[in-house]
């Protein structure tokens, strides 16, 4: 099914599917031995973006996704909202851990998350994060920081505490 991503946490599985909707939708089915247990239907605000493998991060007990220009935590198995927050003006492509915290990947900026959803920065450049050519990744961890490409190919090569590096 198109737009449908699948995570296994054992016992579970766990399908998100993206809606057709806006303001950006997307709906969690928790499953256990094939029987639906529970679902939750996330809606974010911003532009829509697809779905894809990066949009979703199992962390413990915790599923992270992006929707729109948000991240949505929730706790699994209960599905129960422990936050969400808005971490770019338009639209989030990923999301990634870093040590205790999480990275983002949006449009227009790069964030780092707390584990209670606070952004503890904030990074934008000249243009969106978003790379003409597929062959040119726009957002990339590395273990001395974070490589961008902005849409006019200009680079950026940041630390984890969002400042740029020389």
């Amino acid at each position: 099914m198109k737009n449908t991503l699948w995570l296994y946490k054992n016992p579970y599985q766990i399908e998100i599917r993206e809606k057709e909707a806006h303001p950006p939708q997307v709906a969690v089915y928790l499953y256990q031995t094939e029987e639906e247990i529970k679902n939750i239907v996330l809606t974010g605000g911003g532009s829509v973006s697809s779905l894809w493998e990066k949009s979703a991060l199992l962390d413990g007990d915790r599923l992270l996704i992006a929707c729109g220009n948000e991240v949505f935590c929730i706790l699994l198995p209960t599905l129960e909202l422990l936050w969400h927050t808005q971490v770019d003006m338009a639209t989030c492509f990923e999301i990634v851990a870093y040590q205790d915290d999480y990275i983002t990947h949006g449009e227009v900026e790069i964030s780092r998350l707390n584990k209670q959803g606070e952004i503890l920065w904030q990074f934008s450049g000249k243009d969106i994060f978003v790379s003409p050519i597929e062959r040119t990744p726009a957002f990339k961890t590395t273990p001395q920081g974070i490589d961008l490409v902005d849409f006019n190919y200009e680079e950026y090569h940041i630390d984890y505490n969002g400042k740029l590096m020389k």
